[in-house]
């Protein structure tokens, strides 16, 4: 048996290894001819891994592109979403980084270049803090009423974020409406917002709580007079800047009081403005110091603080 097996192998053998060579180069022929190897390039999501715990990742691209070479097929069963593309953050550190992207392609491809090969992640930590909160008061009540207090059951909230954020939040604030028919004391939840310095919103942090709940209590027969609000500064200005000029709004104010309390008031002082940080053009809010039995509508102005440096002598 095992020896007409050998015979049937070795029988005419030259001619049948001819054969199988002439098959093996048309194989290859048909292959590179109706399968050829091409260049082409996907799309594809940019992830990142080993992310550390309390940090808010920023990167400088979600995607790239990946040029690739291999069979004309693979082009066809395969896409953007069958390849890999990662950033490993487990050495990254605080603030930016600049970090090779590390590509996995489906077997049969030839990773030929990606743009962009690296991007630029930085690692903000999340961080809160504690601001002010200003509660303002819109609009009028009704005739002859004023707004006599303005309590809020905290003076301060939290605010939570990424450090470059939190860091902008100057205070937060609240919307009081006065439509002309409040008569009376009356109770609100008054949505908070975080602002910067310059009074814009900041965005990409959490107040905590969201709202506050504010009273308002409104008082008949009271007096209403206009006037002055002086802005009071420290004295705590660096010897290198000279102060230029110090301007207050606005720059008057609606009080209300009894006649006897606010007939020989001409103006309202500012709480001091310390001067210490200050190292350029400055605006700060400040609350205003009433004396008793005045009220105003809202305790809060901007004092506009100018300063120059002084030349070397």
């Amino acid at each position: 048996m095992i020896a007409t097996f050998r015979s049937l192998i070795q029988h005419n053998l030259a001619a049948k290894i001819l054969a199988l060579l002439v098959a093996l180069i048309l194989w290859g022929y048909v292959m590179n001819d109706q399968n050829p190897s091409i260049d082409g390039s996907f799309t594809v999501q940019l992830t990142m891994k080993n992310v550390p715990d309390g940090y808010k990742v920023v990167q400088s691209a979600d995607t790239l592109k990946v040029r690739v070479r291999g069979p004309r097929s693979l082009f066809v069963n395969n896409d953007g979403s069958d390849f890999t593309a990662y950033v490993d953050l487990k050495d990254a550190q605080k603030g930016k980084n600049v970090c090779k992207v590390q590509i996995v392609a489906p077997q049969g491809f030839e990773v030929v270049e990606a743009k962009p090969d690296t991007v630029e992640v930085t690692l903000d930590p999340i961080v809160s803090k504690q601001v002010r909160a200003d509660i303002y008061v819109n609009g009028s009540p009704a005739p002859g009423v004023t707004v006599a207090k303005v309590s809020q059951s905290s003076p301060e909230v939290s605010v939570e974020g990424p450090e470059s954020a939190v860091n902008e939040v100057a205070r937060v604030i609240g919307y009081v409406g006065l439509n002309g028919k409040n008569d009376s004391d009356f109770d609100l939840q008054v949505p908070l917002t975080a602002i910067n310095a310059d009074g814009r919103e900041v965005q990409g942090v959490t107040v905590s709580p969201s709202a506050m709940y504010v009273s308002l209590q409104m008082a008949r027969g009271l007096l209403k007079k206009i006037v002055a609000i002086q802005p009071v500064t420290g004295d705590d200005l660096s010897k290198d800047y000279e102060l230029t000029g110090v301007r207050v709004d606005p720059a008057k104010i609606e009080i209300a009081g009894k006649n006897s309390v606010i007939s020989g008031i001409s103006s309202i002082e500012t709480e001091k403005v310390s001067l210490a940080d200050v190292t350029r053009n400055t605006d700060k809010t400040v609350k205003l110091i009433l004396p008793d039995g005045v009220t105003v509508t809202n305790h809060d102005v901007v004092v506009h603080i100018t300063v120059r440096a002084r030349k070397n002598e």
